[in-house]
C-alpha cells in the first residue's frame, strides 16, 4: 500500500509493474489473507493501525480479483483503464509531436514494440506490450533464468521509453506538461 502510494506519484510504470506482482503475490498466497497478513503485511514491520491499513488495502485487493474473475490470471480492471488512458496520453503524444525527445525515444523502438506485437496477441495497445515484455524478464530474473544479452538491451530500451513516457504522465498529471 505505502510502496504503491508512492510508486504511483513518482512512476506510473513501475507503480502497474508494481501492482502486477502484487497480483501474482495474492495469486501465489491462494487469496488467503491470513497467509497475506502473515508472509506480507509482517515484513512491513509498521504499527497496528498501519498494519489493519494495509491488510485492508491487501484484502481490498483480494475482493476486487474474485470480483473480476481473474483468479488464475489478468490484471484487475482499474489497471487495464490506466493503461488505456497512458496509451491515450503516449498518442496524444505522438501525433502532436511536441515533446521531440518523447517522440524519437519511441520511434528508436518502434521495431522492437512491432515485434512484440507478433509475440503477444492479446496485448491492446504499445502500453501494455512494454509493461508486460519488462515485467516478463522482471519475473525471468527472479527464477533466475538465463537471459540473452539481446533481451536485456531490449528491455533497457523498453524501460528506458516507459521512463520517459511516465515522467512526462507525471508532469501532465501535476500540470507541469500541457497538451
Amino acid at each position: 500500500m505505502q510502496v504503491a502510494k508512492q510508486k504511483r506519484k513518482e512512476n506510473i510504470a513501475e507503480y502497474i509493474l508494481y501492482l502486477y506482482q502484487v497480483e501474482d503475490l495474492i495469486r501465489a498466497f491462494k487469496f488467503d489473507i491470513d497467509l497475506i497478513k502473515e508472509k506480507l503485511v509482517a515484513n512491513y514491520q509498521a504499527d497496528e493501525k498501519t498494519s489493519a491499513d494495509i491488510t485492508d488495502w491487501y484484502n481490498n485487493l483480494v475482493v476486487m480479483m474474485e470480483k473480476e474473475g481473474i483468479r488464475e490470471n489478468g490484471h484487475l480492471q482499474f489497471l487495464a483503464n490506466l493503461i488505456a488512458d497512458i496509451n491515450e496520453f503516449h498518442m496524444k503524444l505522438m501525433e502532436l509531436e511536441s515533446e521531440k525527445m518523447y517522440v524519437q525515444n519511441f520511434r528508436s523502438i518502434s521495431g522492437l514494440i512491432s515485434e512484440l506485437k507478433q509475440k503477444n496477441k492479446i496485448a491492446k495497445n504499445d502500453i501494455q506490450l512494454g509493461l508486460d515484455a519488462v515485467y516478463g524478464f522482471l519475473l525471468l530474473r527472479m527464477k533466475k533464468t538465463k537471459i540473452s544479452a539481446e533481451t536485456e538491451n531490449a528491455i533497457k530500451q523498453l524501460s528506458q521509453w516507459l521512463g520517459s513516457l511516465s515522467k512526462l504522465y507525471k508532469d501532465f498529471e501535476l500540470g507541469d506538461l500541457e497538451l
